[in-house]
Protein backbone atom coordinates (compact mmCIF):
# COMPACT_ATOMS: atom_id res chain seq x y z
CA UNK A 1 0.00 0.00 0.00
CA UNK A 2 1.08 3.59 -0.65
CA UNK A 3 1.36 5.78 2.45
CA UNK A 4 2.48 9.36 2.04
CA UNK A 5 4.82 10.73 4.73
CA UNK A 6 5.01 7.39 6.55
CA UNK A 7 5.86 7.80 10.24
CA UNK A 8 6.03 5.30 13.09
CA UNK A 9 3.46 5.75 15.84
CA UNK A 10 1.02 7.66 13.62
CA UNK A 11 -2.37 6.84 12.06
CA UNK A 12 -2.23 6.79 8.26
CA UNK A 13 -4.90 6.42 5.58
CA UNK A 14 -4.45 5.28 2.02
CA UNK A 15 -6.56 4.91 -1.10
CA UNK A 16 -3.87 3.00 -3.01
CA UNK A 17 -3.82 -0.68 -2.07
CA UNK A 18 -2.65 -3.56 -4.27
CA UNK A 19 -3.56 -7.13 -3.28
CA UNK A 20 -1.67 -9.82 -5.19
CA UNK A 21 -0.47 -13.40 -4.96
CA UNK A 22 3.12 -12.95 -3.88
CA UNK A 23 6.35 -14.73 -3.16
CA UNK A 24 9.40 -14.95 -5.37
CA UNK A 25 8.15 -17.80 -7.53
CA UNK A 26 4.83 -16.10 -8.22
CA UNK A 27 6.63 -12.85 -9.02
CA UNK A 28 8.74 -14.74 -11.56
CA UNK A 29 5.58 -16.29 -13.01
CA UNK A 30 3.83 -12.92 -13.26
CA UNK A 31 6.70 -11.30 -15.14
CA UNK A 32 7.26 -14.30 -17.44
CA UNK A 33 3.53 -14.44 -18.20
CA UNK A 34 3.62 -10.75 -19.14
CA UNK A 35 6.40 -11.62 -21.60
CA UNK A 36 4.12 -14.19 -23.25
CA UNK A 37 5.74 -17.27 -21.72
CA UNK A 38 3.66 -20.38 -21.05
CA UNK A 39 4.31 -21.70 -17.55
CA UNK A 40 3.18 -23.72 -14.57
CA UNK A 41 3.52 -22.38 -11.05
CA UNK A 42 4.07 -24.71 -8.08
CA UNK A 43 3.98 -23.83 -4.39
CA UNK A 44 2.92 -25.29 -1.05
CA UNK A 45 -0.18 -23.49 0.24
CA UNK A 46 -2.29 -23.75 3.39
CA UNK A 47 -5.20 -22.21 5.24
CA UNK A 48 -7.38 -19.22 4.32
CA UNK A 49 -4.44 -17.15 3.10
CA UNK A 50 -3.41 -20.03 0.87
CA UNK A 51 -6.93 -20.12 -0.58
CA UNK A 52 -6.66 -16.39 -1.27
CA UNK A 53 -3.30 -16.83 -3.01
CA UNK A 54 -4.76 -19.57 -5.20
CA UNK A 55 -7.78 -17.40 -6.05
CA UNK A 56 -5.65 -14.38 -6.96
CA UNK A 57 -3.27 -16.48 -9.05
CA UNK A 58 -6.21 -18.03 -10.93
CA UNK A 59 -7.49 -14.54 -11.75
CA UNK A 60 -4.14 -13.81 -13.41
CA UNK A 61 -4.46 -16.89 -15.61
CA UNK A 62 -1.56 -18.95 -14.29
CA UNK A 63 -1.62 -22.72 -14.75
CA UNK A 64 -1.19 -23.80 -11.13
CA UNK A 65 0.03 -26.97 -9.46
CA UNK A 66 -0.49 -26.33 -5.75
CA UNK A 67 0.38 -28.66 -2.91
CA UNK A 68 -1.99 -28.17 0.04
CA UNK A 69 -0.73 -28.76 3.58
CA UNK A 70 -3.05 -29.03 6.58
CA UNK A 71 -1.18 -27.41 9.47
CA UNK A 72 -0.62 -23.67 9.17
CA UNK A 73 -1.49 -20.76 6.91
CA UNK A 74 0.44 -19.41 3.95
CA UNK A 75 2.38 -16.39 5.17
CA UNK A 76 1.63 -12.79 4.26
CA UNK A 77 3.86 -9.89 3.31
CA UNK A 78 3.06 -6.19 3.71
CA UNK A 79 4.76 -3.52 1.59
CA UNK A 80 4.55 0.10 2.68
CA UNK A 81 5.62 2.59 0.03
CA UNK A 82 6.14 6.27 0.79
CA UNK A 83 6.55 8.15 -2.51
CA UNK A 84 8.58 10.78 -0.68
CA UNK A 85 10.71 8.29 1.22
CA UNK A 86 12.47 6.07 -1.32
CA UNK A 87 12.21 2.30 -1.51
CA UNK A 88 9.52 0.12 0.08
CA UNK A 89 9.34 -0.88 3.74
CA UNK A 90 8.74 -4.64 3.83
CA UNK A 91 7.20 -6.66 6.66
CA UNK A 92 7.52 -10.41 6.02
CA UNK A 93 5.65 -12.88 8.20
CA UNK A 94 7.49 -16.08 9.07
CA UNK A 95 5.90 -18.98 7.25
CA UNK A 96 4.74 -22.16 8.98
CA UNK A 97 7.11 -25.07 9.48
CA UNK A 98 6.66 -27.78 6.87
CA UNK A 99 7.18 -31.38 8.02
CA UNK A 100 9.49 -33.51 5.89
CA UNK A 101 6.56 -35.71 4.79
CA UNK A 102 4.82 -32.65 3.35
CA UNK A 103 8.02 -31.45 1.70
CA UNK A 104 8.56 -34.82 0.05
CA UNK A 105 4.99 -34.80 -1.24
CA UNK A 106 5.48 -31.27 -2.53
CA UNK A 107 8.71 -32.19 -4.32
CA UNK A 108 6.92 -35.12 -5.95
CA UNK A 109 4.28 -32.72 -7.25
CA UNK A 110 7.00 -30.39 -8.60
CA UNK A 111 8.64 -33.28 -10.44
CA UNK A 112 5.27 -34.25 -11.93
CA UNK A 113 4.47 -30.65 -12.92
CA UNK A 114 7.84 -30.28 -14.63
CA UNK A 115 7.10 -32.92 -17.25
CA UNK A 116 7.57 -31.50 -20.77
CA UNK A 117 8.90 -28.20 -19.40
CA UNK A 118 11.97 -26.71 -21.07
CA UNK A 119 13.29 -25.01 -17.93
CA UNK A 120 12.50 -25.18 -14.22
CA UNK A 121 13.10 -22.09 -12.07
CA UNK A 122 13.25 -22.40 -8.28
CA UNK A 123 12.99 -19.18 -6.28
CA UNK A 124 12.95 -18.39 -2.58
CA UNK A 125 13.84 -19.83 0.78
CA UNK A 126 12.98 -23.16 2.36
CA UNK A 127 10.09 -23.37 4.83
CA UNK A 128 11.23 -23.39 8.48
CA UNK A 129 12.26 -26.73 9.90
CA UNK A 130 13.74 -28.24 6.75
CA UNK A 131 17.46 -28.99 6.37
CA UNK A 132 19.43 -27.03 3.71
CA UNK A 133 19.87 -30.29 1.79
CA UNK A 134 16.12 -30.42 1.06
CA UNK A 135 16.36 -27.93 -1.80
CA UNK A 136 19.49 -29.56 -3.19
CA UNK A 137 17.73 -32.93 -3.19
CA UNK A 138 14.88 -31.45 -5.25
CA UNK A 139 17.39 -30.04 -7.73
CA UNK A 140 19.07 -33.44 -8.05
CA UNK A 141 15.73 -35.13 -8.73
CA UNK A 142 14.90 -32.66 -11.48
CA UNK A 143 18.38 -32.88 -13.01
CA UNK A 144 18.19 -36.68 -12.97
CA UNK A 145 14.96 -36.39 -14.97
CA UNK A 146 16.79 -34.35 -17.59
CA UNK A 147 15.60 -30.86 -16.65
CA UNK A 148 17.55 -27.63 -16.82
CA UNK A 149 17.14 -26.04 -13.37
CA UNK A 150 17.82 -22.37 -12.63
CA UNK A 151 17.88 -21.51 -8.91
CA UNK A 152 17.56 -18.26 -6.95
CA UNK A 153 18.00 -18.91 -3.23
CA UNK A 154 20.23 -17.86 -0.35
CA UNK A 155 21.90 -18.96 2.87
CA UNK A 156 22.76 -22.58 3.67
CA UNK A 157 20.22 -23.80 1.09
CA UNK A 158 22.15 -21.97 -1.65
CA UNK A 159 25.43 -23.45 -0.44
CA UNK A 160 23.89 -26.92 -0.72
CA UNK A 161 22.41 -26.17 -4.16
CA UNK A 162 25.84 -25.17 -5.49
CA UNK A 163 26.90 -28.79 -4.94
CA UNK A 164 23.77 -30.33 -6.51
CA UNK A 165 24.45 -29.78 -10.22
CA UNK A 166 21.81 -27.28 -11.37
CA UNK A 167 22.00 -25.81 -14.87
CA UNK A 168 22.38 -22.34 -13.37
CA UNK A 169 22.09 -20.04 -10.38
CA UNK A 170 20.93 -16.41 -10.25
CA UNK A 171 21.74 -14.67 -6.96
CA UNK A 172 22.74 -11.26 -5.69
CA UNK A 173 26.28 -10.36 -4.75
CA UNK A 174 25.81 -10.57 -0.98
CA UNK A 175 24.08 -13.97 -1.22
CA UNK A 176 26.85 -15.36 -3.42
CA UNK A 177 29.57 -13.92 -1.19
CA UNK A 178 28.01 -15.60 1.85
CA UNK A 179 27.68 -18.94 0.04
CA UNK A 180 31.30 -18.90 -1.12
CA UNK A 181 32.69 -17.46 2.11
CA UNK A 182 34.50 -14.55 0.48
CA UNK A 183 33.62 -10.94 -0.33
CA UNK A 184 32.95 -9.86 -3.92
CA UNK A 185 33.30 -6.08 -3.78
CA UNK A 186 33.97 -5.40 -7.48
CA UNK A 187 33.27 -6.63 -10.99
CA UNK A 188 36.54 -8.53 -10.98
CA UNK A 189 35.48 -10.08 -7.67
CA UNK A 190 32.18 -11.09 -9.26
CA UNK A 191 34.04 -12.71 -12.17
CA UNK A 192 36.17 -14.68 -9.71
CA UNK A 193 33.07 -15.78 -7.79
CA UNK A 194 31.27 -16.93 -10.94
CA UNK A 195 34.40 -18.77 -12.05
CA UNK A 196 34.29 -20.62 -8.73
CA UNK A 197 30.60 -21.41 -9.26
CA UNK A 198 31.23 -22.80 -12.74
CA UNK A 199 34.09 -24.93 -11.42
CA UNK A 200 31.40 -26.87 -9.52
CA UNK A 201 29.96 -28.04 -12.84
CA UNK A 202 27.27 -25.35 -13.10
CA UNK A 203 26.81 -24.15 -16.69
CA UNK A 204 25.43 -20.66 -15.99
CA UNK A 205 26.19 -18.26 -13.16
CA UNK A 206 24.46 -14.89 -12.82
CA UNK A 207 25.15 -12.39 -10.05
CA UNK A 208 23.06 -9.25 -9.67
CA UNK A 209 24.81 -6.07 -8.61
CA UNK A 210 22.04 -3.62 -7.73
CA UNK A 211 22.14 -0.43 -9.79
CA UNK A 212 25.16 -1.79 -11.69
CA UNK A 213 22.99 -4.46 -13.28
CA UNK A 214 24.09 -8.08 -13.56
CA UNK A 215 27.08 -10.15 -14.62
CA UNK A 216 26.58 -13.55 -16.27
CA UNK A 217 29.06 -16.27 -17.19
CA UNK A 218 28.74 -19.49 -19.14
CA UNK A 219 31.26 -21.65 -20.95
CA UNK A 220 31.55 -19.22 -23.85
CA UNK A 221 31.45 -15.66 -22.55
CA UNK A 222 31.08 -13.28 -19.63
CA UNK A 223 28.46 -10.59 -20.12
CA UNK A 224 27.67 -7.41 -18.18
CA UNK A 225 24.26 -5.75 -18.54
CA UNK A 226 23.74 -2.33 -16.93
CA UNK A 227 20.37 -0.56 -16.69
CA UNK A 228 19.98 3.22 -16.95
CA UNK A 229 19.73 5.39 -13.86
CA UNK A 230 16.08 5.43 -12.76
CA UNK A 231 13.86 6.86 -10.05
CA UNK A 232 13.09 3.74 -8.02
CA UNK A 233 9.54 3.27 -6.74
CA UNK A 234 10.09 -0.21 -5.26
CA UNK A 235 12.81 -2.79 -5.82
CA UNK A 236 10.65 -5.58 -4.34
CA UNK A 237 10.37 -8.19 -7.08
CA UNK A 238 13.02 -6.67 -9.35
CA UNK A 239 15.30 -9.67 -9.00
CA UNK A 240 12.36 -11.97 -9.73
CA UNK A 241 11.54 -10.03 -12.90
CA UNK A 242 15.20 -10.30 -13.92
CA UNK A 243 14.95 -14.06 -13.39
CA UNK A 244 11.80 -14.16 -15.54
CA UNK A 245 13.37 -12.24 -18.40
CA UNK A 246 16.56 -14.30 -18.28
CA UNK A 247 14.67 -17.61 -18.21
CA UNK A 248 12.33 -16.52 -21.00
CA UNK A 249 15.26 -15.57 -23.21
CA UNK A 250 17.02 -18.86 -22.54
CA UNK A 251 13.85 -20.82 -23.33
CA UNK A 252 13.59 -19.00 -26.65
CA UNK A 253 17.10 -20.06 -27.57
CA UNK A 254 18.60 -16.59 -27.31
CA UNK A 255 22.27 -15.96 -26.67
CA UNK A 256 23.39 -15.21 -23.12
CA UNK A 257 23.85 -11.57 -24.10
CA UNK A 258 20.27 -11.31 -25.38
CA UNK A 259 18.74 -13.18 -22.43
CA UNK A 260 20.62 -11.11 -19.84
CA UNK A 261 19.65 -7.92 -21.69
CA UNK A 262 15.97 -8.82 -21.37
CA UNK A 263 16.40 -9.88 -17.75
CA UNK A 264 18.08 -6.67 -16.61
CA UNK A 265 15.55 -4.56 -18.52
CA UNK A 266 12.72 -6.46 -16.79
CA UNK A 267 14.31 -5.91 -13.38
CA UNK A 268 14.63 -2.17 -14.00
CA UNK A 269 11.08 -1.89 -15.37
CA UNK A 270 9.74 -3.67 -12.28
CA UNK A 271 11.39 -1.09 -10.02
CA UNK A 272 9.44 1.71 -11.72
CA UNK A 273 6.09 0.58 -10.28
CA UNK A 274 4.45 -1.03 -7.26
CA UNK A 275 4.03 -4.81 -7.21
CA UNK A 276 6.47 -7.70 -7.60
CA UNK A 277 6.74 -8.99 -11.15
CA UNK A 278 4.50 -6.30 -12.63
CA UNK A 279 5.83 -5.17 -16.00
CA UNK A 280 4.23 -2.27 -17.85
CA UNK A 281 5.04 -2.42 -21.55
CA UNK A 282 6.08 1.26 -21.97
CA UNK A 283 8.48 0.91 -19.02
CA UNK A 284 9.88 -2.34 -20.38
CA UNK A 285 10.36 -0.88 -23.86
CA UNK A 286 12.21 2.10 -22.40
CA UNK A 287 14.46 -0.07 -20.24
CA UNK A 288 15.28 -2.41 -23.12
CA UNK A 289 16.33 0.56 -25.23
CA UNK A 290 18.46 2.09 -22.47
CA UNK A 291 20.10 -1.04 -20.99
CA UNK A 292 23.73 -1.43 -22.08
CA UNK A 293 25.11 -4.94 -22.66
CA UNK A 294 28.75 -5.77 -23.30
CA UNK A 295 31.30 -8.51 -22.94
CA UNK A 296 33.40 -8.28 -19.78
CA UNK A 297 36.14 -7.35 -19.40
Amino acid sequence: MVVHHLRLGQIHRTNHVLLAAGGKGLNVARAAYALGQNLRVCAPLGGPTGQLVAHLAAQEGFEDWWYWYENGDTRTCILLIDPEGGDATVINEHGPALPMDDWQSFTASVVAASENCGLVTISGSLPPGLPPSALADLVRQLVADGHRVLVDSSGPALSAVLESGPYGVKVNDSELAAALGKPIGSLDGAVAALTQVRAKGIELGVVTLGAQGALAMNGHETVLAAPPSIRVISTVGSGDSLMAGLATGLLRGWSLREALHLGVACGAADALSIGGGLLHQPDLDAMRSATIVKLYP
